[in-house]
């Protein structure tokens, strides 16, 4: 083991001999030399050396000194005179420097190596390099993300909720593993999930529309409706090119809230933007309607009504039928060039032809609209009608039809029939939602345990709680639908009207 303790002689030796040494050439080589025998001349190859006394081998000191030779008779002398006695420092930096590199390889190959076996997808260039190791908080992202992957498959959501979250904790700018989070959370930690799409929102502008879809909708179901409302000021203002959406959206909650100071703080916010003229009508018919009589509501409306398209157009028709003026948004809905799709036109018309009681009419155009086997957006035309508009005949028509031509078992299909389910609980009848819930239950494969606690609702069976309390667990729905459903379970005051 004699080299072992020479290892740790030549360890110290650099430092402690070369210091010594520094310092006798700094008192001008005057004085005992510090590695020289005392006794002995001091001369060139008569001179023993001193410090390697206690070497097991003192070839082994030559790495520190290289003065040290043997002489012709084999013994270890040193080779040059006392006053020639230098320190070597290169040879110590070199000692060192290489030790701790081989040190700091051999470290991080064994770090990289227990990261890489547990599953980290660590580079070795990224261990190695410290400027790289800020992003190794990214590195653990993505291990935890894979872990939330293997724990959502294996259905464990409690361990997957919190391996998703400290994903997201570690790298902020994982858009994925973000939404993620919030999708699981908006219901059992609607909170959390709230400032996780805010977040998302901030710090990914260029998804930030489709962000703000999704968080509309979760906080639409949970009936969260001043959310919902600065959710829309803030995407009025920011995507205009949006804005009819988010308009609709800012005066459905906005009615709900009766916030009437946010009305106005948009009104004047629209006034210096650059929003389209449209929003800037509605908006002040919306203001106006708040006060104005009945009379004056129709005036108000019908006059505006020509020389609009889009949604101002739609906004005017719907709030015509809302306030029992549905002759008015027909005469409106015969005009051309309203901008209207074919879907908000014929919704509008089937509300208004119900509102005026025109049953004749009404059963041919739905009809028409049966005549080819029915589709997943007629359907959910037609549901979202019923929803606002239950009629036990026209649910009948529907009702026969769909057991007769059923609908594709795929994601449209399912949320066509989750859309007759709703009509069929609007209108009280037990056999359509028993029906379309059996429909659900064959297209997604589970027992969905929900749809027997909507159905009750629905059938007026579960007496307490709010229909936001049900939302939820019926998604997907289409907006139109869900707003036909909290108008019908979750109205606004009474001078609050449908959007």
């Amino acid at each position: 083991m004699g080299w072992v303790a020479d290892f740790f002689r030549l360890v110290g030796g650099f430092l402690f001999w070369n210091a010594r040494k520094t310092l006798y050439r700094l008192r001008g080589t005057s004085g005992h030399c510090p590695c020289q025998h005392p006794s002995d001349s001091g001369r060139a190859w008569e001179t023993r050396c001193d410090a390697i006394v206690h070497w097991n081998q003192p070839a082994r000191f030559r790495r520190v000194c290289p003065l040290l030779l043997k002489d012709t008779e084999g013994r270890w002398r040193c080779s040059v005179h006392n006053a020639d006695v230098r320190p070597f420092w290169g040879r110590a930096f070199a000692f060192y420097g290489g030790s701790l590199a081989t040190l700091y390889l051999v470290g991080t190959l064994a770090v990289f190596t227990v990261l890489r076996t547990a599953g980290y997808h660590a580079t070795y260039a990224g261990v190695v390099w410290p400027p790289a190791w800020k992003r190794f908080d990214a590195v653990k992202s993505e291990f935890f993300y894979a872990k939330f992957q293997r724990a959502y498959s294996a259905r464990d959501i409690r361990e997957a909720l919190l391996d998703l979250s400290i994903a997201y904790d570690l790298n902020p700018q994982n858009y994925d593993a973000g939404f993620q989070l919030a999708q699981l959370c908006q219901t059992g930690q609607p909170a959390l999930a709230n400032r996780v799409y805010v977040r998302l929102i901030a710090w990914h502008p260029a998804r930030a529309e489709q962000t703000a879809q999704v968080f509309f909708h979760a906080l639409l179901a949970r009936g969260d409706f001043k959310a919902v409302q600065t959710l829309a000021h803030n995407r009025i203002i920011v995507a205009p090119d949006s804005s009819s959406a988010w308009l609709n959206a800012f005066l459905f909650a906005n009615r709900r809230t009766g916030d009437t100071e946010a009305l106005v703080s948009l009104i004047e916010e629209t006034r210096t933007g650059q929003l389209p003229a449209d929003t800037r009508t509605v908006l002040t018919l919306a203001a106006a309607l708040r006060t104005a009589a009945a009379e004056d509501a129709r005036q108000l409306l019908t006059g505006a009504g020509h020389g609009v398209t889009g949604y101002a157009f739609y906004f005017i028709c719907r709030q015509l039928i809302a306030r029992g003026f549905p002759e008015a948004a027909i005469g409106l809905l015969d005009q051309p060039n309203t901008g209207l799709n074919v879907g908000d036109r014929t919704a509008l018309r089937l509300d208004a032809l119900a509102a005026l009681g025109r049953t004749a009419i009404l059963d041919r155009e739905v009809d028409l609209l049966l005549s080819p086997p029915p589709t997943a957006p007629v359907v959910e035309l037609l549901g979202t009608h019923l929803i606002r508009r239950p009629d036990a005949r026209l649910f009948e028509k529907l009702f026969t039809r769909l057991k007769q031509s059923p609908l594709a078992s795929d994601q449209e299909g399912y949320t066509a029939y989750l859309v007759f389910f709703c009509a069929a609980g609007a209108g009280k009848d037990e056999s359509g939602l028993t029906w379309s819930a059996a429909r659900l239950r064959e297209i997604l494969g589970a027992r969905l345990v929900s749809l027997d606690a909507a159905g009750k609702f629905f059938l007026g069976r579960k007496t307490s709680g709010y229909f936001e309390n049900y939302l939820p667990a019926l998604q997907p729905l289409p907006l139109e639908t869900i707003y036909a459903l909290l108008d019908r379970y979750s109205p606004d005051s009474p001078q609050g009207l449908t959007p």
